[in-house]
């Protein structure tokens, strides 16, 4: 696997805990430069807005699957309010 799926990898089994740029490169064997350009050039965005927008994604299926609240669903996803939250999905 590239370097770049294995980012990709990374995030995809971490992304409910915190994750940060240097994990992610530490995990994939880059340096955080070459992982931000990179990444960048492969996914059209920047790692941790993939990040973001990954667990959004996530947070809107749990939305509409389970009968758990907006507030619940905002801190798994890690904001900080239901605010915040709902400020995302605009």
């Amino acid at each position: 696997m590239n370097p770049i799926g294995r980012a990709a990898w990374y995030i995809e089994m971490h992304f409910g805990n915190e994750i940060s740029l240097t994990g992610v490169a530490r995990a994939c064997g880059l340096s955080k430069f070459h992982l931000v350009r990179a990444f960048g050039t492969y996914a059209g965005r920047s790692v941790m807005r993939y990040v973001r927008a990954r667990r959004l994604s996530e947070a809107a299926k749990r939305l509409t699957i389970e009968s758990s609240g907006i507030l619940d669903v905002a801190l798994e996803a890690g904001y900080n309010s239901h605010e915040a939250f709902t400020r995302a999905f605009k």
